[in-house]
């Protein structure tokens, strides 16, 4: 079943080097075929077209890693919406507030919920969360002016939560360090 602008099946990314020389991720789409609003907003925006790049991989894996049938029918009819729901947004920060909120969603579908091994699971969401509220407080702006995006687990077992800080004329990146539970920013850096 094909969806148009849609499902992100192939989870292919590609690089595009523009004139200047640096390299670009390309959306999960072709831009020349962009029919929307939203679509080319995705392909005028660099970050925005990285993160539907990392949606289409978070979704393939997602829809590969799911265990049974109906939570893999589940996954697809949640995309269907928040396609729907992503084509409302008139604003580059929403479509990046979106796409960080769906990949986060997806990230859970592959980590699951609840105990493994009588250790509490990570979460991604309240991780990004953290990182962002401490973000806010070292630039000394509000936390919508922050965007996060979460990683993974690291091979030492610490997760990585990486962000952008969005300040009057320019914008900051950083890392928030978690430990293995999740729990606690082990490190703060600014990129």
């Amino acid at each position: 079943m094909a969806i148009r602008s849609g499902l992100f099946l192939t989870g292919l990314t590609f690089t595009i080097v523009s004139a200047a020389g640096t390299a670009q991720a390309a959306p999960s789409f072709d831009c020349s075929k962009a029919a929307t609003k939203v679509e080319n907003m995705i392909c005028d925006h660099p970050k925005i077209a990285q993160l539907d790049s990392d949606l289409a991989d978070a979704y393939k894996t997602a829809l590969r890693d799911s265990p049974w049938a109906s939570a893999n029918r589940r996954i697809r009819a949640e995309q269907k919406q928040w396609i729907a729901q992503r084509n409302r947004c008139e604003t580059p920060r929403c479509l990046r507030q979106i796409y960080h909120q769906r990949i986060s969603v997806l990230y859970g579908e592959v980590a699951g919920s609840g105990q493994d091994n009588g250790q509490p699971k990570a979460d991604p969401d309240t991780m990004m969360a953290n990182c962002r509220d401490r973000a806010a407080h070292v630039f000394h702006t509000r936390s919508s002016n922050v965007d996060t995006k979460y990683e993974g687990q690291r091979t030492d077992g610490s997760h990585a939560v990486n962000g952008t800080v969005y300040l009057r004329s320019v914008e900051e990146t950083f890392q928030c360090s978690f430990n293995s539970e999740g729990s606690t920013i082990s490190q703060f850096v600014v990129n």
